[in-house]
């Protein structure tokens, strides 16, 4: 039967080890208690923070968490009280020793049972940087709406998947001015390819000209005559390749004019050039 001594001595080696571990860890490492104070926090704090670890034991973490983000932070310690066995991860912002703000992305875990930890453990990183882009993805995304609801000219989205080796395009989205002049909308077209809403031949000539321009992996322009509704569209087209990581994910088609063919009301062809504003 394992003695007293043997078994402290035990319990404080595990304390060593886990103590080595984060210490020599890039993410910030904190302990807290059931009422949010701060009863470990790892040296990495003062990298991603600015702090001393002992400026922050004893305290509580809520003072330092953004007014705005008080509750969800109580909400995720509350689950992960409720729910031992269930990680929580919450972001937040947290207060900077400089005193500027710090997005931090916490993952807790419930070691309340765990006579080493005692206590509920984050593990954080920063992510201030990420949730500035992506703060200012939402704001090209909005004026990106914007412009695509008020141009007049007629333009499609195109995805391209490349994932199985073999290049397929499907459309994504049209400009209100494309719905206007075409009758399609995108609810029609959206996961739709080419062959899809135009045809087998009109498709296939449409995907060449994809195929061409995600090779070439520069805009290209060309005319061309696609069917819709019955009605021949003669396009001024233009297509853009949009690379992410090095590849063509997208195209997007921008059409300059269109001649609408209709028949006359005496018989042959009527013409109407459609010109963007």
């Amino acid at each position: 039967m394992e003695d007293t001594a043997t078994s402290d001595t035990r319990s404080e080696n595990q304390a060593d080890r886990y103590r080595m571990l984060v210490e020599e860890s890039n993410d910030l490492a904190t302990i807290i208690d059931t009422d949010g104070t701060m009863t470990y926090v790892s040296p990495a704090v003062t990298r991603v923070l600015g702090y001393d670890s002992e400026e922050l034991v004893g305290n509580s973490g809520y003072e330092y968490v953004h007014p705005d983000d008080r509750e969800k932070n109580a909400e995720a310690v509350e689950a992960v009280l409720e729910t031992p066995d269930e990680p929580q991860t919450v972001e937040v912002r947290f207060k900077h020793a400089d005193g500027s703000w710090c997005w931090i992305e916490a993952t807790m875990r419930n070691r309340l049972e765990d006579d080493v930890i005692d206590g509920i453990l984050l593990n954080s990183r920063e992510i201030t940087e990420r949730k500035e882009q992506e703060r200012e993805l939402r704001e090209l995304a909005g004026e990106y709406e914007a412009l695509l609801n008020n141009t007049e000219d007629a333009i499609f989205f195109v995805d391209v998947d490349a994932s199985d080796g073999d290049v397929t395009f499907e459309f994504d989205r049209i400009s209100p001015a494309y719905e206007r002049q075409t009758g399609l909308t995108t609810e029609e077209v959206r996961g739709e390819t080419p062959r899809d809403v135009f045809g087998e031949q009109a498709g296939a000539e449409l995907e060449a000209n994809y195929h061409r321009c995600a090779k070439a992996r520069e805009p290209i322009s060309y005319q061309e005559e696609l069917e819709i509704d019955e009605e021949a569209h003669i396009w001024q087209t233009n297509l853009a390749p949009v690379l992410t990581d090095g590849d063509v994910k997208r195209i997007t088609e921008a059409h300059g004019w269109t001649v609408s063919v209709t028949d006359g009301p005496e018989g042959g062809a009527r013409f109407e050039l459609v010109m963007s504003q």
